[in-house]
């Protein structure tokens, strides 16, 4: 019979990674093979053979062929043996998504749409709530493995790595968008907020601002949002700032990002030296502080410069029109794609841009 070349698996190394069970290191591993060097109807190895070539159990190599056949990417019939099917290819792209108001999480829905349909692919948004237990949002997930792929978008961290393991054992091919644990090991693209921040007080630097203050109008627990303290922290100490303000605003998640910075104003300008601008850690914040100059008739950007870091399409509605560090959107909707159909998982995190509208400016002497 046809079957696929031992070399193949003379290079293999399974790392024995006492993380991962052994048996998904083998699924994952002849998973690679199937979908990279067979092709359809071909015959597939006996459970004999990977036992002496990959040096495991029968069980182990059982339990990873059962899952295999599971996914659909092989057939095992009790007298003609195990064979290939790859009679279909990934059609369906499922995107979990948390259902709360985000304009930034709504603009990358919208451009992971028009990225799929480009490539021919199926949008299925899966919609999850507060409270959700895992099993209830893999409930939705009706197709197999080897019919669809799946991106992980706008969900908490704690959920959002616990889906990601719990699609991948069963075998999807997933990617997170925009939230990330420390330390997770799986595949990811993000924009780099640390060059955010960055990019951000370069701006506000050349204009002439040292009184700085960082709004944290999203929860300080979220991963991008201490990444964001930390590098103004470490990007004000390096400059000399030493008005260079941190206010953390208590957002919880699920709290109205807007309203947590309309509310900390007061206090922000009631300090002993008031800031002559104010960087939010996402554009509703900033929008917020607008909303307060304007009501307490302080001329932005005459006595304070508001800059926002998202780059939605309503931050160009303000008025002033909003000074914003920009998410690369498109981008990260293209890229995440991409990784669904990567051989290995890896993270990438992609530059953002400044946009410039009329909410920054010199402060005044």
């Amino acid at each position: 019979m046809n079957y696929p070349s031992t070399d193949l698996l003379d290079r293999v190394l399974i790392s024995r990674d006492r993380g991962i069970p052994l048996h998904l290191q083998v699924r994952g591993t002849l998973r690679d093979v199937i979908e990279n060097h067979c092709e359809d109807g071909q015959a597939f190895w006996t459970e004999a053979l990977l036992m002496d070539k990959l040096d495991v159990s029968r069980a182990t190599v059982r339990k990873a062929l059962s899952e295999l056949t599971r996914e659909g990417l092989l057939v095992r019939r009790a007298a003609l043996g195990t064979s290939v099917t790859k009679k279909t290819s990934p059609t369906l792209l499922g995107l979990f998504v948390h259902q709360y108001n985000s304009d930034f999480q709504s603009e990358l829905l919208q451009a992971c749409a028009a990225e799929a349909s480009l490539r021919g692919l199926q949008l299925q948004p899966y919609y999850t709530h507060n409270g959700e237990q895992i099993s209830e949002a893999f409930e939705r997930v009706t197709l197999p493995p080897h019919q669809q792929r799946i991106i992980i978008l706008g969900e908490t961290e704690g959920f959002t790595g616990q889906l990601y393991r719990a699609l991948h054992d069963r075998g999807y091919h997933a990617v997170i968008v925009d939230a990330i644990r420390p330390g997770f090991r799986g595949s990811y693209v993000g924009t780099d907020n640390a060059q955010a921040i960055q990019i951000g007080l370069d701006h506000l630097m050349q204009l002439g601002h040292r009184r700085i203050t960082l709004l944290v109008n999203e929860p300080a627990e979220v991963e991008s949002v201490r990444l964001k303290i930390e590098a103004f922290e470490r990007i004000t100490w390096s400059q000399g700032m030493a008005e260079a303000r941190v206010v953390l605003c208590g957002s919880k998640p699920g709290d109205s990002s807007f309203d947590a910075a309309g509310g900390a104003m007061d206090a922000v300008w009631a300090q002993e030296s008031h800031p002559t601008a104010v960087f939010t850690v996402s554009d509703p914040g900033a929008w917020a502080v607008l909303k307060w100059c304007a009501e307490h008739r302080v001329d932005a950007p005459g006595e304070l410069s508001v800059l926002g870091f998202e780059g939605v399409r309503r931050s160009r509605f303000t008025h002033p029109t909003l000074t914003t560090v920009a998410h690369p959107i498109a981008d990260l909707a293209r890229r995440a794609i991409d990784l669904l159909w990567d051989r290995e998982e890896r993270q990438e995190f992609l530059a953002p841009y400044l946009l410039v509208g009329e909410s920054t400016g010199p402060p005044r002497p």
